[in-house]
């Protein structure tokens, strides 16, 4: 096969191939934003032609452009193996699949490579009306899915420059199934640690949601604040850099749980009346948008230490809220 006359070839569909990446990776990112499904990165690559044509040559290809399907190839790399599954689904059902692979099940069980699921597909016909997509019609796409462990073994089985454990020098062929097993144990560990997580979020609020009451004596961890927040204040977005930087500081300066509701319950009574001098004062932040402020500004009316350690750190930083400090000290005067 003529090298100079497959190049034009080449050339000619590269643009198309350009598109079809630049499209589909837009809509893989859609359906997995839609699905709530989190995801490391989605990028494509074009395949080079001195690639495409070896190819060509290795394989005796003689309608290349037709069987090599991986010209197009688009990577999704997610946090956690079950979430592949999830994105799985959403292959099957958004495109047409010409063929699906998953690389674990080829692998013996004394060898090393990367696992990551495959597909070849095409676009459905009912995208070929939309203007971006109607010269895409019969144009391959192969997409690989795989756990950011995954891609971490594959771009360094890459670097390695081994295609299978055969060609590794004795010596090192140990090695590396221990590396690989690790790297696969790790996915399996991440994956159980995030399933403890949620369960241990679940059983908090299970628990509060018997008991209509919030445990002062657990443990005092994002998770808990997150959930002492929401038991007194359900209209609260729950923000996280909020939720966080609050939670650092009671963490940083031994506030617990029991500080924080004895706050709130000597303030409570008084809430309406606080957050209206906030909103007169002029103060930015409208507490019927935000109202876990009324816990922070509950401890800085009844414990003076947190309420001087705070505004020491915003004088040192030049970001006092005059507004805030004088509703304080207003009310420290009326609460005893």
């Amino acid at each position: 096969m003529d090298k100079n006359t497959v190049g034009k070839q080449f050339q000619l569909e590269k643009d198309n191939y350009n598109s079809l990446g630049k499209n589909l990776i837009e809509a893989l990112r859609a359906f997995l934003t839609e699905e709530e499904i989190p995801f490391l990165d989605i990028y494509y690559r074009i395949k080079k032609f001195e690639s495409f044509f070896e190819k060509i040559e290795r394989k005796g290809y003689v309608n290349p452009f037709n069987e090599i399907e991986d010209i197009c190839g688009i990577r999704i790399i997610c946090y956690y193996t079950t979430d592949i599954q999830r994105i799985s689904k959403i292959i099957n059902k958004e495109f047409n699949i010409i063929e699906e692979q998953d690389k674990s099940d080829l692998l013996g069980l004394k060898e090393f490579a990367y696992r990551s699921k495959h597909y070849i597909v095409k676009i459905k016909d009912s995208w070929l009306v939309a203007p971006n997509y109607r010269k895409l019609s019969g144009l391959k796409a192969e997409i690989q899915v795989r756990t950011i462990l995954m891609h971490a073994w594959a771009e360094i089985e890459h670097k390695l420059n081994y295609k299978s454990d055969s060609q590794v020098p004795d010596k090192f062929q140990r090695k590396l199934f221990r590396l690989s097993a690790k790297f696969e144990e790790a996915d399996e560990q991440f994956e159980e640690l995030k399933d403890g997580i949620e369960n241990y979020k679940f059983q908090i609020n299970e628990k509060i949601r018997a008991t209509k009451s919030f445990n002062l004596s657990q443990d005092f961890n994002i998770e808990s604040y997150r959930a002492f927040v929401q038991f007194h204040f359900p209209e609260d977005p729950l923000v996280d850099f909020r939720i966080s930087h609050s939670f650092e500081e009671y963490k940083k300066n031994n506030i617990g749980f029991k500080e924080l509701d004895k706050a709130l319950q000597k303030v409570k009574p008084y809430f309406n009346k606080i957050s209206e001098d906030l909103k007169t004062s002029g103060y930015s932040n409208d507490m019927k948008s935000i109202p876990s402020e009324l816990l922070a500004i509950s401890l800085d009316i009844t414990d003076e230490k947190t309420f001087n350690r705070r505004f020491h750190i915003e004088n040192e930083l030049r970001i006092v809220v005059g507004e805030w400090r004088m509703v304080v000290e207003k009310w420290r005067k009326l609460i005893k």
